[in-house]
């Protein structure tokens, strides 16, 4: 197994943004972290749960489908050979998760493009990256199982790296690497995992409430009492790594030119469920955020979600960044009588 010095960490990034796009964990003067094209003096491995989701990378939050100039169509299909450092475990199950709806039917060219050309690298979480965390319950992390090209582990001085494809090892021919024995790489990382499974908490009310969803015992009253506490901001589902709803609209810039384009939606606002002929199935915000929870916790696609608990992946953003509270863990919460 291959090995790698802290120290030298940012020397390795360098050497790939000459063939690459690296996006990695970059610290803002906030105090934020975001995933942003390599910069030495920003970049830290010193970071917890980034506040976005990397679907960004293979979904924008705009994103044009196809020009039309003086009456001809051009087709737009944009991708760039990128490398994702350092995301989290609960993230690369998002990316699994959104791939297979993305491709599970009809092929989204426009995103499997983008995710063909991206390298996705892993840093294994050593527990808890803060209160809302619950990636063992929803068996999405703290270590990821599948997805990633190459996995991280931190051991302090050194970096120990796991492969998961052949375009992963193809990155490890570099001299920046070390090699460990096989026997004593395997023992090191067996104990990162038992640590980092020990410290991760196990919600059971996620799982009692998917249970009391599925035999239909819910008290109804509670999408009535989050529907009226809701803003309906989106804040939610655009924090969301496994949320992929879309919009779509046509732009004319002049007679015979223009575009179209598509951008991120959400089920949460009246307008996406909204007819043609005016008519919405879903005409509260009580029935909207139903049917957003139990999308993630009751009527998934049992291929989309890749061996996990369900269409949640158990990272908290929702909990962490809706301005009234209302994420799967209050949700699952109030569903088991705990509100």
């Amino acid at each position: 197994m291959k090995t790698l010095a802290k120290k030298d960490i940012n020397r390795l990034l360098k050497t790939w943004t000459k063939d690459y796009t690296v996006l990695a964990p970059s610290r803002r003067a906030s105090g934020d972290c975001i995933f942003e094209p390599f910069q030495e003096d920003s970049f830290t491995l010193e970071y917890g749960k980034p506040s976005l989701p990397p679907k960004a990378v293979f979904l924008p939050h705009s994103d044009v489908i196809f020009n039309v100039e003086n009456n001809e169509f051009r087709e737009v299909v944009s991708a760039r050979k990128t490398i994702l450092f350092g995301i989290r475990s609960c993230d690369m199950m998002g990316i699994c998760q959104s791939t297979s709806f993305m491709t599970r039917d009809q092929k989204d060219i426009y995103y499997s493009e983008k995710r063909s050309r991206t390298i996705s690298i892993v840093m294994a979480c050593p527990g808890p990256q803060n209160e809302t965390c619950f990636c063992t319950t929803t068996r999405s992390g703290p270590v990821a199982e599948k997805g990633f090209d190459l996995l991280f582990y931190d051991m302090g001085n050194i970096l120990m790296i796991e492969t998961g494809s052949q375009r992963g090892k193809d990155l490890l021919s570099a001299d920046h690497f070390t090699d460990m024995d096989d026997a004593l790489a395997r023992e090191k990382i067996q104990k990162f995992k038992e640590k980092a499974f020990g410290d991760m908490p196990t919600v059971n009310a996620v799982i009692e409430a998917m249970n009391k969803l599925e035999d239909g015992t819910t008290n109804e009253k509670i999408w009535e009492y989050f529907g009226n506490k809701c803003i309906m901001c989106g804040g939610c589902a655009y924090v969301c790594p496994t949320c992929t709803c879309f919009n779509v609209y046509d732009q004319e810039s002049s007679p015979g030119s223009g575009l179209r384009a598509r951008a991120w939606d959400t089920c949460l606002f009246g307008g996406f469920t909204r007819e043609a002929s005016g008519h919405n199935p879903r005409s509260t915000q009580a029935s909207r955020l139903q049917r957003r929870h139990e999308h993630k916790l009751r009527y998934y696609n049992r291929t989309d979600i890749q061996e996990a608990l369900c269409g949640c992946v158990g990272c908290g953003r929702c909990s962490d960044y809706c301005p009234v509270k209302i994420g799967t863990l209050e949700v699952a919460k109030a569903i088991n009588n705990e509100r």
